[in-house]
């Protein structure tokens, strides 16, 4: 009778330790799948940056106007720093943050613009 009850503590203490590794798996999935996510932004990210500039391009712009318009955007938001800090959007009617790119309060419903043909990026 020892070893059957042995065995039976045994047995749920292993299925504990599996059932917490299964959990630790699928919260590395989840990571993963973000991962995976901003990947796929990145990738049609530069898809758009490409087209805009061989039409820019096309147009008679040159690399070193282009050079010029990315340093004096980067320095826009007060910081050369290669970064973008974006100013948050505010509902005009209730003074809520608005989610990027919905283009209307998640709050009230009102409209607060375009939403940017960046947006999802």
């Amino acid at each position: 009778m020892f070893e059957f009850v042995t065995g039976y503590v045994m047995g749920s203490r292993q299925a504990g330790k599996a059932a917490g590794m299964a959990g630790s798996a699928g919260a590395f999935a989840g990571e993963t799948s973000r991962v995976l996510d901003v990947n796929e932004r990145l990738d049609r990210l530069v898809i758009v940056v490409e087209a805009m500039w061989s039409l820019l391009e096309e147009s008679g712009l040159t690399k070193e106007q282009l050079e010029e318009r990315i340093e004096a955007m980067d320095a826009a938001d007060g910081a050369a720093d290669g970064r973008v800090q974006r100013q948050k959007l505010r509902c005009p009617n209730c003074d809520s943050v608005v989610v990027d790119g919905i283009g209307r309060c998640q709050i009230c419903g009102t409209e607060v613009g375009e939403v940017s043909p960046f947006a999802g990026i």
